[in-house]
């Protein structure tokens, strides 16, 4: 079954699809699973691919939006959050205009930037759980096995409680005193 681009992809994924496509020409013995190192190691060694040069600023922008979105605290409460909200805004480039993103504390942003915030990353994890949908309908529907699995659950309240819950524990739950009627181990 050949990959075909759709309307989503983006022009970089078609350039990748391409080395990938090439690369299973070239190596029709593989598979099913391909790895991404051994392809990107063939694509270098046949001139197929080279970098595109970054310009020092550019270079640094991407490393400072990674360390805000990559960085974490501890919130008075004792839960690991990011400590910065991202939101986006539309930029004038040399190249046209781009979308760029700002970034605030997350216990100083107001109250538009976090609601603004959380609306993009809850779209895009709504988009995620779309996608995986439409792929669990496929495999489903599609594979060679004819396998099937059972319904996905997309309610994440279940989840979210429990990870709610204290992870504190008894060091020893043998020494603890028992009020119930468990009886006793010996």
């Amino acid at each position: 079954m050949a990959t075909a681009p759709t309307k989503a992809a983006r022009h970089g994924s078609l350039k990748m699809q391409f080395l990938i496509d090439k690369y299973k020409e070239n190596h029709p013995g593989e598979g099913p699973d391909l790895s991404p190192d051994k392809i990107a190691q063939w694509a270098i060694e046949k001139h197929l691919w080279r970098p595109v040069p970054l310009t020092p600023k550019e270079q640094l922008r991407r490393l400072i939006t990674r360390c805000f979105r990559e960085t974490y605290l501890i919130d008075p409460q004792g839960r690991e959050v990011r400590a910065n909200l991202p939101i986006m805004e539309e930029e004038a480039t040399e190249d046209g205009p781009k979308l760029r993103s700002r970034w605030f504390p997350i216990f100083s942003a107001p109250a538009n930037v976090a609601r603004a915030s959380f609306s993009l990353r809850r779209k895009a994890a709504l988009a995620d759980v779309v996608q995986l949908q439409f792929d669990f309908m496929s495999w489903t529907e599609n594979n060679v096995h004819r396998d099937k699995l059972d319904p996905m659950d997309y309610n994440f309240n279940k989840d979210l409680a429990e990870l709610s819950e204290s992870t504190e524990y008894v060091d020893n739950p043998l020494n603890e005193d028992d009020d119930d009627d468990e009886g006793e181990l010996t």
